[in-house]
């Protein structure tokens, strides 16, 4: 057993766990206004068939994330300004959608594309993607160091001393 390398293997995991910290805590604004969009009270509209509800306007460097859900149960179209990342998912019966464009900006939009009348409850908030670099940089950082601090724990003890 190498003492030396299983002190730097474990001084290398506390280090990743202090920086991921301390990265999450320069975060907190983001983790703070998603809290805020699901507790929020709700828009309700009622739209009818072939009708958009404008939801918010995007810009470049700008997420959008809207959580709704409608009386059909059913997802609603969504139309973007133009092109991005567009992710949609169903959690506990929620449709959460989080757009990213890439350069345009315009109006997102959630179209009734059934033939019956709907009424959409909805909330949404906007996210500043450069606030999001603190967040990436202390997961990517404290991942790298968390890593070889396990490999260095591990070649610690498996090594004979001298």
């Amino acid at each position: 057993m190498r003492k030396g390398l299983l002190i730097i293997g474990v001084s290398l995991i506390v280090l990743a766990a202090i920086i991921f910290f301390v990265g999450t805590y320069l975060s907190s604004g983001i983790t703070g206004s998603v809290e805020s969009l699901v507790t929020e009270v709700p828009h309700i509209t009622t739209v009818g068939p072939s009708v958009s509800i404008p939801i918010t306007n995007v810009s470049e460097y700008t997420a959008v994330m809207v959580i709704y859900n409608d009386s059909l149960g059913r997802p609603l179209q969504v139309i973007t300004p133009g092109p991005g990342t567009l992710e949609t998912n169903v959690v506990y019966g929620k449709y959460i959608i989080i757009y990213a464009p890439e350069v345009s900006s315009g109006e997102l939009r959630l179209m009734n594309n059934y033939s019956e009348v709907v009424t959409v409850y909805y909330t949404y908030g906007t996210v500043n993607v450069s606030s999001l670099a603190p967040l990436v940089l202390s997961v990517l950082i404290a991942l790298g160091l968390g890593i070889a601090g396990v490999v260095l724990l591990i070649l610690g003890a498996l090594m004979k001393g001298r």
